[in-house]
């Protein structure tokens, strides 16, 4: 016949692996709860390209690397061109970024003006207080302009 206490080499083992199974069903649950959390996080809806002016045209888009020293971002370089008929007097930019830890959006706005055909090539202090992460940009467009 099987003795199931046979498996263990004194009470105290069993003991330990009886506290094991009872923390079991918790560790599931902390493991569903943050799945259920990291999944709607993911939900959230990233603007497209689709959702971008076609009347401004990046040509590039990135994260400045850290000045000496230091490990934060020294801000976001934006070379645009307006490619529409109207001159603009603001451009309001919509810039994704994403380092080891964390994704980050945000909006920066560029003021002046802009003529058809300029092309544009402006430095922001956008990501300077983020940790550097590298100088790809996830996301990167016009999303409103002022004429």
């Amino acid at each position: 016949m099987y003795d199931p206490d046979s498996r263990f080499e004194s009470g105290s083992d069993r003991i330990a692996f009886d506290m094991k199974l009872s923390l079991f069903p918790y560790a599931i649950s902390a493991l569903l709860i943050a799945g259920a959390t990291s999944s709607s996080a993911l939900a959230q809806a990233k603007p497209k390209a689709q959702h971008f002016m076609p009347d401004v045209k990046i040509d590039q888009c990135f994260v400045t690397q850290p000045k000496r020293f230091s490990k934060k971002a020294s801000g976001t370089q934006i070379v645009y061109e307006n490619v529409g008929t109207r001159t603009y007097s603001s451009v309001t930019f919509l810039v994704g970024y994403r380092n080891s830890g964390e994704e980050f959006l945000r909006k920066v706005v560029d003021e002046g003006q802009f003529a058809p055909g300029a092309k544009i090539n402006h430095h922001f202090s956008l990501f300077n207080d983020i940790t550097f992460g590298g100088k790809a940009t996830t996301l990167c467009g016009a999303i409103a302009a002022r004429h």
